[in-house]
């Protein structure tokens, strides 16, 4: 009876934990062009649900997502949905930089034969962390064609990290700006142990100048709709 006691109270006292860390299942957005989608995954940092915005984009060849799911349990859940609801499977993942919701766990796609992208920085973080690196080395500012789509991954400094890089759908002038880019709702930088505040302007700067003809820019967290993404970044860079 008294193991029981304690068995329970030892199970009573782990259940908020165990909640604590309970996420929803992804979301896939409803197309915000016709072959580009944004899909939202949920995570806990500081005790406090999230959500992570990534892409994904439909070609004739397949389906190239734009990092990963933030939980590892949804990355073949992931690809299962896409196949489902485009007849397509997933042939490309490219990551914008080394942290769990972003580049995760590419062992998952390296041992199924898909093909995955990262920059040397970004494998250089992967490797140091003992994670898996990618299979293929991205040429950021040069054109990817897929399947009659186009895009080009950029890296234009740092700022979130070193080795965050942005994503141009030049036909749709959709920026997918990732962890670089702050939602316009967010109330903080978010996590800044391996960011660099100092440069972070300077390269949202270059962002604005680059791709001042951007219809959307797409944070990496949070809100996604509407405008005054970078503006908030900005706004939030200013008060460090």
């Amino acid at each position: 009876m008294k193991k029981s006691l304690r068995f329970f109270a030892f199970a009573f006292l782990l259940s908020p934990l165990v909640n604590a860390q309970t996420v929803r299942d992804f979301v896939i957005e409803p197309p915000i062009q016709p072959n580009l989608y944004i899909y939202k995954t949920f995570g806990v940092f500081g005790g406090k649900e999230y959500s992570a915005n990534a892409v994904y984009l439909i070609t004739k060849k397949g389906v190239v997502l734009f990092d990963v799911p933030w939980q590892k349990t949804e990355y073949q859940s992931l690809m299962d949905t896409i196949k489902k609801r485009h007849n397509l499977p997933v042939i490309a993942v490219f990551a914008t930089h080394s942290h769990d919701d972003r580049a995760g766990d590419l062992s998952f796609y390296n041992s199924k034969g898909i093909k995955t992208y990262a920059t040397a920085k970004t494998n250089e973080f992967l490797k140091k962390d003992g994670k898996a690196t990618s299979t293929e080395i991205i040429k950021t500012g040069t054109p990817y064609r897929i399947g009659g789509e186009e895009f080009i991954v950029d890296f234009l400094g740092e700022g979130h990290t070193a080795d965050n890089v942005v994503v141009w759908f030049p036909k749709y002038k959709v920026l997918d700006g990732g962890c670089l880019v702050k939602s316009r709702t967010a109330t903080d930088l978010g996590y800044t142990g391996e960011a660099n505040v100092a440069q972070w302007p300077q390269t949202m700067a270059k962002l604005k100048a680059k791709y001042g003809q951007a219809t959307l820019i797409i944070p990496g967290h949070d809100e996604w709709k509407g405008g005054g993404h970078v503006e908030r970044t900005e706004e939030l860079l200013n008060k460090k």
